[in-house]
């Protein structure tokens, strides 16, 4: 794995690993059912903003799978160790900083901001792009 967690550290999610290990996708499972573990053991924090509760209940929605949104609603709302996000002033001041600095687009912009604002020591993530942001560690799922 590319980390080796405390129990004090805060690991900000992005969507695409909660929907690999939701839908068990066969690259990227085994290695975020080890992260799930870990995190587990060793206490640490997962966070998240709401753009990743949006992101990973418009599809089913969309398909009319209103049990299945209602349970990824219930998992990032009731889980000991994820912490779920709304925007606020201290998360869009950090937004627009982002995105003067890096360009980033608003919900890129919004997920970034949330993991500064709150502290986060890793940032993990399917989109390469983000890795241009230094401020904290971004790994790519596949590095896990």
């Amino acid at each position: 794995m590319g980390i080796e967690l405390k129990s004090s550290d805060i690991i900000f999610l992005d969507t695409a690993p909660f929907i690999y290990f939701f839908e068990r996708h066969p690259d990227y499972f085994p290695a975020l059912e080890s992260l799930f573990a870990q995190l587990y053991e060793k206490d640490a924090q997962v966070i998240t903003s709401i753009i990743t509760y949006i992101e990973l209940t418009t599809h089913p929605a969309r398909l009319g799978k209103l049990q299945l949104a209602r349970k990824y609603r219930d998992y990032l709302s009731n889980s000991e160790n994820i912490s779920l996000f709304p925007l606020d002033m201290t998360i869009a001041d950090h937004v627009v900083q982002l995105r003067a600095q890096f360009q980033f687009k608003t919900p890129d912009a919004i997920q970034l901001g949330t993991a500064v604002a709150c502290g986060a020591d890793y940032i993990i993530t399917n989109d390469i792009a983000w890795q241009r942001f230094e401020e904290i560690k971004v790994l790519l799922v596949g590095e896990l």
